[in-house]
């Protein structure tokens, strides 16, 4: 795949190992777009599972997401394969409008809100890595969960090595690995950055709420 950049600047792979999705693909770095790929499956419905990010000294990438087909649209539908690979592609090069997607998956999803509620926790490790800060999000799960996390991240300048998702019923708990500049987070950008983390959760958690309502007869409200 890497000796194949010159002819596409974008080289994916695409394919299913046991009962999840493996998406590997290999491309030149840019801001945001660990975040981006994740919107993007998030908006097709598929639940990220863990995801692998790696980059070498001269700028390329190799990113490695595992996900479940929440709506088994790759089962029943083969020739979405090679459109999600387009849209993922698209999406990489700035073709194609993350927000937007999101925003139109968040309409489509069925229920009217939140029937469990799960209180944050944002917690900072310094000591189980020797070159990165892990950050421990537990949170209520939503689409798009990842993918306002992660962006939010690369606004603070955090480089995201290593990201392991989980979900337990309607509780995320997601584990990233984060540098800046080569070098774990210093005590002041944790504090930021955990600050910025919770004020976006809570955004994230009334706008899912405000959607639920909308989708309530007009009696209901």
């Amino acid at each position: 795949m890497a000796t194949r950049l010159g002819q596409d600047s974008v080289q994916l792979s695409l394919k299913q190992v046991r009962h999840w999705y493996e998406l590997t693909l290999i491309t030149t770095d840019r801001p945001f777009l660990f975040a981006s790929i994740s919107g993007a499956l998030a908006a097709w419905g598929m639940n990220i599972v863990k995801a692998n990010a790696f980059s070498n000294a001269a700028g390329v990438v190799v990113d490695t997401f595992y996900f479940t087909d929440r709506f088994r649209t790759l089962e029943m539908n083969l020739q979405e394969w090679e459109r999600l690979k387009k849209i993922i592609a698209a999406v990489i090069k700035g073709e194609a409008d993350v927000e937007r997607m999101l925003r139109d998956r968040l309409k489509s999803e069925k229920g009217n809100g939140e029937k469990v509620k799960i209180a944050t926790q944002i917690e900072f490790d310094d000591s189980c890595s020797a070159h990165s800060t892990m950050v421990q999000v537990l949170t209520q799960d939503r689409p798009g969960l990842l993918y306002r996390m992660c962006s939010l991240m690369s606004k603070h300048e955090c480089n995201i090595e290593i990201a392991l998702i989980e979900t337990e019923g309607q509780m995320a708990i997601d584990v990233l690995y984060l540098t800046s500049g080569g070098a774990k987070l210093s005590a002041d950008r944790q504090a930021a950055l955990g600050r910025a983390l919770r004020d976006e959760l809570a955004a994230a958690a009334a706008t899912l709420v405000r959607l639920g309502a909308e989708k309530l007869p007009q009696a209901a409200i």
